[in-house]
C-alpha cells in the first residue's frame, strides 16, 4: 500500500525447488557450495518435495505454478554469493558493502538482544533485477471472497507469488476471466526458516530502521507460523520487526525516539487507512447481499469504488497525508481489497502481549507460541482491541447503508430499480 514494495511470507511451497536443485548439484563438483546448506538444514526436503509434486498434478495451472516455482527458486539460490566474497570483491561499490556489513551486525544483534534464530539466513547476496517476486490474488467479482491458494504443511493464503511478472500476468489473465484480480510486486520473502534465505538487492539499499524492521520482520516468522492465519502471522512479525528496529536503534546510540514517532504516526495513519478500508469493505458486503440483479450489482460496485476514491480524496491528510496515494490511483477491487492490511491488525495486542512479559523476547516469544496453539477465535479474542476506533472519513456522513449518501446519487437510483 505504501509505494515501497511490500513484504511476502509465502508458504514453503519452495521446498521442492531446493529438493530439485541438490538432486541436480549432487551430480556435480559444486554440490557443497550450493546444497550442503539443503542437507544440513532439511533431510526430508525430498520427502516434502515428492508431495507437492503430487498435488502439482492437479491441473494444468497448478503444474506451470510450481514449474515456475522450482526453476524460480533454484535460479535465485544458485546465483546466491557469500556476503563475506562479496564484500572481498574489487568490484563492489562501497555503498553495497557498507550495508552487507550493516545487515550482518543487524543479524548479530538479531540473536544476542532479541532471541531471534539466524542459523545461516542473510549470509549471502543476490543481485537482482527489480522485485524479488510478484503476488496474484484472486477474489470473486460481486463478494468480498478470495480464491484460496492452499500447500502443504503451511495452510492456505490469498495469493500465489511468481518469481516472473510474466508468469503472474498471466495466471492474472487467466483468473481474470471469472473474477477479481490483483497483481502486485514485493521486495522480499521468507521461506519460514526452511532454507537459507540471501539478502536481496531488491531491499538492501533501505534506509538502515527500515533495513533493521524488515529483516528481524522475517527472522519472526521461523520462530512462529499459524496455519491458515495472516492477520495474526503478519501482525506479530510486523511488531516484532517494529520493536526490534527500535532497539537496535537504541543501542547503536541513535535517535531512536526520533524514529519512534515517525513509526507511531505512520501506525496511526495505517490504522486510520485500515479502519476506511473495513468500512468500505462492510458496504460492500452490505450491497453484495442484496435481492438484485448481477448487473445491477455491478454498477453498484463500480459507483461504491468512485465514492470510496472521492472519499479519500477529500481527508487525504487524514488517511496517511498521501502514503496511499498508488493504491487508490489504480482500479480497485475486491481483490486489491483483501490484498490490504493483515499487518496492523492485532499489533496493539502483541504490544500489550509484550508489556506483560516484561520485554522478555523469549517469555513473548513463548508466550505468543502459546496464543498460536489456541483456536483461532480464541487467539484473536485474546489479542483484541478493547475499543474499536471510529474509521476517520468514510464518505457517508449521516451513518447510511451504501446506496443513499454516495455522491452522485445513481447506487440509491439502482438499488431502487433493481430490488426483485
Amino acid at each position: 500500500m505504501e509505494t515501497r514494495l511490500r513484504r511476502l511470507h509465502p508458504p514453503c511451497i519452495h521446498v521442492l525447488a531446493g529438493a530439485k536443485a541438490c538432486v541436480q548439484r549432487s551430480l556435480r563438483s559444486r554440490w557443497n557450495q550450493e546444497c550442503a546448506p539443503f542437507h544440513r538444514r532439511r533431510l526430508s526436503a525430498v520427502a516434502l518435495g515428492a508431495a507437492l509434486l503430487a498435488s502439482a498434478l492437479s491441473g494444468c495451472a497448478t503444474v506451470r505454478f510450481y514449474t515456475q516455482a522450482s526453476a524460480g527458486q533454484a535460479t535465485l539460490l544458485l546465483a546466491r554469493r557469500d556476503v563475506r566474497t562479496v564484500l572481498t570483491a574489487p568490484e563492489t561499490p562501497p555503498a553495497l558493502a557498507s550495508q552487507l556489513r550493516l545487515a550482518q551486525s543487524m543479524l548479530r544483534f538479531a540473536e544476542q538482544a532479541l532471541a531471534l534464530p539466524v542459523d545461516g539466513r542473510y549470509q549471502s547476496y543476490v543481485q537482482m533485477d527489480g522485485a524479488a517476486m510478484w503476488n496474484v490474488v484472486a477474489a470473486e467479482e460481486l463478494a468480498l471472497a478470495a480464491v484460496p491458494r492452499c500447500y502443504p504443511l503451511v495452510g492456505c493464503t490469498i495469493y500465489r507469488g511468481y518469481f516472473s511478472q510474466r508468469d503472474a500476468e498471466r495466471e492474472a489473465a487467466r483468473l481474470a476471466v471469472e473474477h477479481d484480480v490483483h497483481v502486485y510486486p514485493v521486495a522480499a520473502y521468507s521461506t519460514l526458516g526452511w532454507f537459507d534465505d540471501p539478502l536481496l538487492s531488491s531491499f538492501i539499499h533501505w534506509p538502515e530502521a527500515d533495513l533493521a524492521e524488515l529483516l528481524f520482520h522475517e527472522l519472526a516468522h521461523s520462530v512462529l507460523y499459524v496455519r491458515d492465519d495472516s492477520t495474526f502471522n503478519e501482525s506479530y512479525a510486523s511488531f516484532v520487526g517494529g520493536e526490534g528496529a527500535i532497539a537496535w536503534l537504541n543501542a547503536q546510540g541513535e535517535d531512536a525516539e526520533a524514529h519512534r514517532r515517525n513509526r507511531e504516526t505512520r501506525r496511526q495513519a495505517a490504522r486510520a487507512f485500515s479502519g476506511f478500508l473495513a468500512h468500505w469493505r462492510d458496504r460492500l458486503v452490505e450491497l453484495y447481499a442484496l435481492p438484485i440483479a448481477a448487473a445491477a450489482k455491478r454498477q453498484l460496485k463500480a459507483e461504491a469504488f468512485r465514492a470510496m476514491q472521492a472519499a479519500y480524496r477529500s481527508c487525504r491528510e487524514r488517511l496517511g497525508d498521501g502514503r496511499h496515494d498508488d493504491f487508490m490511483a489504480v482500479p480497485l477491487s475486491n481483490a486489491r481489497l483483501l490484498a490490504a492490511g493483515t499487518y496492523e491488525d492485532m499489533q496493539p495486542g502483541f504490544a500489550r502481549l509484550f508489556r506483560a512479559t516484561g520485554k522478555d523476547w523469549p517469555t513473548f516469544f513463548r508466550r505468543a507460541r502459546e496464543l498460536g496453539s489456541l483456536p483461532m477465535a480464541e487467539r484473536h479474542a485474546a489479542l483484541a482491541t478493547n475499543a474499536q476506533e471510529t474509521p476517520a472519513c468514510v464518505g457517508e456522513p449521516n451513518g447510511g447503508r451504501l446506496g443513499r449518501e454516495t455522491p452522485s446519487g445513481k447506487v440509491a437510483g439502482l438499488v431502487a430499480n433493481h430490488i426483485e
